[in-house]
């Protein structure tokens, strides 16, 4: 699965580099998303741009990119398009329009990996006209390669994030994303006598320099010069770091699961292959002395937003494979159309103040199991009480029959004795009794006074 590296590049902007999985990665076929290479005279180097046609998908195109036009990379222009003639049209340095657009012979199923900048709530550029995102590498002889130079203006508008990332008590509540072809792939699968290598071209046939690392840079337009329609920048470096080109931590990840034995939630890290305390152990055997904080957020989807409800932080020292038990409370359950569960597992280095960050997101529309208040079943009064009635007959000897008759068509009575001997007696279960007082049994004998014989009957 994908996992995310953050890197605060300046107090204010957060950059998350998005590796895709490495067993099973996220790739684009150069024939439905192609691909154009510019090279750069001004720097030696060359810039990497998807074409404007799959712009919403990759979001790493030439109408917002910016080049360098010197060598130590202090002033940039514009690519923008819309301009009567672009200006890549205009420099002889740089490649012309009708010639960046890389021919794949078979085509290629290239890997992406994504950049995501998150800015602080209340972002206003402090002062800047506009900041340039440079994700460049290495090539063999040492020049840099842009994998992409995302030119974003003050007056560019960032995508508002309907749930906010809230990160060392800063909140993030817009960004801007696209995609860069991965390092980590394009270096694995290079090959010196291969041309239709993306690789290949990118470097022009140099390939990339031993364990290349990717660089990412900000830098801030300090003075805009608009000359003949064409935007000229002075810009200046805010901050820039280097990562690798893969996720080496690529087999934990974060875990959110509902709970098959309750009615909660399970938070926990996951390793593949092995358990999380052995990770921690193997960490810890190197140097470090590494703990666990599990940053948990709860957002409620009213209408077509979500809105953060709740949020904590565990920490976690010990017993590393006990997942965290967390039951939500929805406050707005009867409007709510869902809510998601953010999760940020985050391994802390207490040895460097070093992390390892991790997350997950679940998203449930059951909200009303998990309201303020826990589903109750309607069983009316409890609890129920059977109404027995026990009704005792006279002890007046009416309800005994005492005649009965033989094959010989002789009659006589019964001696009570006899009456006795032929009772059935059956008996009943009830639940429960209100009253268990005056229930009464008896038998008694009863005397026959007068036997009368009328028309051959006995009386």
């Amino acid at each position: 699965m994908e996992s995310s590296r953050f890197i605060q590049i300046t107090p204010e902007i957060l950059i998350e580099y998005i590796y895709t999985d490495q067993t099973n990665p996220t790739t684009f076929n150069t024939s439905a998303y192609p691909i154009e290479i510019m090279r750069d005279g001004h720097t030696s180097g060359s810039y990497l741009f998807n074409t404007d046609s799959v712009s919403a998908t990759m979001g790493n195109y030439r109408d917002i990119s910016a080049v360098a036009l010197n060598q130590n990379k202090t002033q940039y222009v514009s690519l923008d398009t819309d301009v009567g003639v672009p200006y890549n049209d205009y420099d002889p340095e740089l490649t012309d329009s009708t010639n960046l657009l890389q021919t794949f012979s078979p085509s290629l199923d290239i890997e992406y990996d994504r950049v995501k900048v998150h800015f602080i709530a209340g972002f206003n550029f402090q002062g800047y006209d506009g900041l340039i995102f440079n994700v460049t590498c290495p090539r063999r002889d040492g020049v840099d390669v842009n994998l992409s130079a995302i030119n974003f203006l003050k007056d560019d508008t960032p995508v508002f994030n309907p749930d906010p990332l809230l990160i060392a008590d800063k909140l993030f509540s817009t960004y801007i994303e696209w995609r860069v072809p991965s390092l980590y792939f394009m270096n694995y699968n290079f090959v010196t006598s291969d041309p239709n290598g993306l690789g290949y071209k990118l470097t022009e046939g140099q390939g990339f320099k031993g364990t290349p690392t990717l660089n990412l840079q900000v830098l801030g337009i300090s003075n805009t010069t608009v000359d003949n329609g064409y935007s000229f920048y002075e810009v200046r470096e805010l901050n820039a770091v280097n990562i690798l080109s893969r996720d080496i931590y690529d087999n934990l990840y974060a875990q959110v699961v509902e709970s098959s034995i309750g009615d909660y939630f399970e938070l926990t890290g996951v390793v593949t292959g092995s358990s999380l305390s052995n990770f921690i152990a193997q960490l810890n055997s190197s140097g470090g002395n590494y703990m666990i904080f599990h940053e948990i957020t709860v957002s409620e989807q009213i209408g077509s937003l979500f809105e953060q409800s709740s949020s904590q932080i565990i920490s976690q020292t010990t017993d590393f494979d006990e997942p965290i038990l967390f039951r939500p409370i929805i406050l707005n359950s009867a409007i709510a159309v869902s809510f998601a569960i953010n999760y940020t597992l985050r391994l802390y280095n207490r040895a460097d103040n070093t992390q390892i960050i991790k997350n997950a997101r679940l998203v449930s529309t059951d909200t009303k199991k998990y309201g303020r208040r826990l589903m109750k079943i309607n069983l009316g009064v409890v609890p129920t009480v059977a109404n027995v009635v026990n009704q005792i007959a006279p002890d007046d000897g009416r309800n005994i029959i005492v005649s009965t008759g033989s094959s010989l068509g002789s009659n006589r009575a019964n001696t009570s004795e006899q009456i006795v001997e032929k009772l059935v007696v059956k008996t009943r279960y009830v639940t429960s009794f209100r009253d268990r007082i005056n229930v009464k049994a008896s038998i008694a004998p009863v005397k026959i006074q007068n036997i009368t014989e009328t028309d051959g009957d006995t009386i």
